[in-house]
């Protein structure tokens, strides 16, 4: 069952850490958080999904602003001569027409836009265990990875920002084994979640 949450409802455990992680194999890895009756997979795909369209959106309203600025060119072109060679009123139809239509373009995409951007901010995710089927976590696998976020990539290898980053083992009451992968500053937000939810387990 999905539950839908706000930002401040939960406590995201395993963000990507960088803008190229985007382009790497750790979206496929599930992205999960926990909330105040246990911890959630969250729905990426969907979130993706909307951020893809919302950027197609950006991109077709910027083609059509270019189309529409073509236009107005071609309108300032012909227009002068129109009045006097009849002929040149077909390339002012046709600019007439480009930002008539690109204005018309630009609106529906817009109003799309706004659509696809709730998507984009909503939040759900299915309960994979609740707290009181929780009898310990255990911190594993702990390493420093660099988390450097500057726009270039040589400037990170050089100068690299170390971040902790660790995978929780969540150990159930009935048994399973349940492993949350890429925690960031793993032993503080298992202590944060702790103490945020109330939680007593070891």
């Amino acid at each position: 069952m999905m539950r839908k949450f706000n930002y401040n409802e939960i406590v995201v455990l395993n963000p990507l850490q960088t803008r190229y992680q985007m382009m790497s194999s750790r979206v496929f890895i599930p992205l999960y958080a926990a909330a105040n009756d246990g911890i959630y997979r969250m729905n990426r795909a969907k979130r993706v999904g909307g951020f893809a369209a919302t950027l197609g959106i950006v991109i077709g309203v910027i083609v059509l602003a270019f189309i529409a600025i073509f236009g107005i060119f071609l309108v300032s072109l012909a227009l002068p001569t129109s009045f006097s060679y009849p002929v040149d009123w077909i390339p002012t139809l046709i600019g007439v027409g480009l930002i008539a239509g690109s204005i018309f373009g630009i609106i529906k995409l817009v109003k799309i836009g706004k659509r696809f951007g709730k998507i984009t901010n909503d939040l759900e995710g299915e309960l994979i265990v609740s707290w009181d089927q929780v009898k310990t976590i255990t911190v594993m696998n702990v390493r420093q990875e660099n988390v450097a976020n500057r726009p270039s990539l040589v400037v990170n290898t050089v100068a690299p920002t170390y971040k902790e980053i660790g995978d929780w083992h969540v150990l159930t009451t009935d048994g399973n084994d349940i492993t949350i992968p890429n925690v960031d500053d793993p032993y503080n937000k298992l202590n944060y979640v702790k103490n945020r939810f109330n939680l007593n387990f070891s």
